[in-house]
């Protein structure tokens, strides 16, 4: 049990430093590049960036799914997962708490599937959040924001 648990957290702990320095990229050279750029074309370079922002966090949770699968198929205590793409789907529903129960481990690292579940969870509330703060930061640096805060002066 002790050995499993070990395994869980550091997986976690993987995953946790991989968003952490997504998160890095996000502050340090995302937004940045998002102010200098929304000069040049405000509308069409807010929604490029929407776009790539959401296909990044697309692909770094598939990633983290990808880690999470591997760590099940690879593990000589799971039999049950017969293909690396079953642990893949596995790992898709149990990272986003989905859960279906068409495929189950067997054994009792299926103690793992807990840990992912809250992994999974953890880290798309992160992923929100940084999206969220993006919008803020449009909202922020909108025309609109600036037109309606001008309107506003004019009022009193």
């Amino acid at each position: 049990m002790l050995q499993i648990v070990l395994v869980g957290i550091l997986v976690v702990a993987c995953n946790v430093f991989i968003q952490a320095l997504s998160t890095l990229y996000f502050l340090k050279i995302f937004i940045p590049q998002f102010k200098r750029w929304r000069k040049k074309n405000e509308l069409l370079t807010t929604f490029i960036m929407l776009v790539f922002l959401i296909m990044f966090f697309t692909l770094l949770h598939g990633g983290q799914c990808t880690l999470w699968a591997a760590v099940y198929y690879f593990n000589p205590h799971i039999s049950s997962l017969s293909s690396f793409s079953e642990s893949i789907y596995f790992s898709l529903i149990t990272f986003t708490t989905i859960g279906y129960g068409d495929v189950v481990i067997d054994s009792e690292w299926r103690i793992l599937a807990g840990f992912e579940a809250i992994n999974g969870s953890m880290l798309v509330g992160w992923s929100t959040a940084m999206v969220f703060a993006f919008l803020q930061v449009i909202y922020k640096n909108s025309s609109i924001t600036k037109l309606n805060s001008r309107i506003n002066e004019n009022k009193f």
